[in-house]
């Protein structure tokens, strides 16, 4: 997979600059799709659901945002993925409605290590 750094532009004044990185994807072959995860069940709240399907992903790769250090470094990846929403923003990749349903998104996973411990 290669990455190009994209140019955000002029610095909007905050002192802060934001990144879009524009990837390729590699073809998907019926071999390599993965199957839809299981919705877990009961009576749990929607933020409860996918604060599950997060740990279960992670479980699936022996990691737990119960630990400390995964929790973090979950939480760092999801402040990289907001620059990059900023910066898709900042370029008209996006526009404001998309970005805040995006970012949205982005703080309901961020809620997961909470909602786990």
């Amino acid at each position: 997979m290669s990455a190009e750094p994209a140019h955000t532009g002029p610095d909007p004044g905050d002192g802060c600059t934001a990144t879009v990185f524009a990837f390729r994807r590699p073809r998907r072959t019926r071999r390599h799709q993965e199957a839809a995860m299981p919705e877990p069940s009961g009576d749990l709240t929607p933020q409860q659901r996918l604060a599950a399907t997060i740990e279960k992903a992670f479980a699936d790769h022996r990691r737990t945002l119960t630990d400390e250090d995964t929790a973090e470094a979950f939480l760092i990846s999801l402040s990289l993925m907001r620059r990059t929403l900023d910066g898709a923003l900042a370029q008209g990749l996006i526009d404001k409605p998309a970005h805040a349903d995006l970012v949205g998104m982005l703080d309901g996973m961020a809620a997961a290590p909470g909602l786990l411990a």
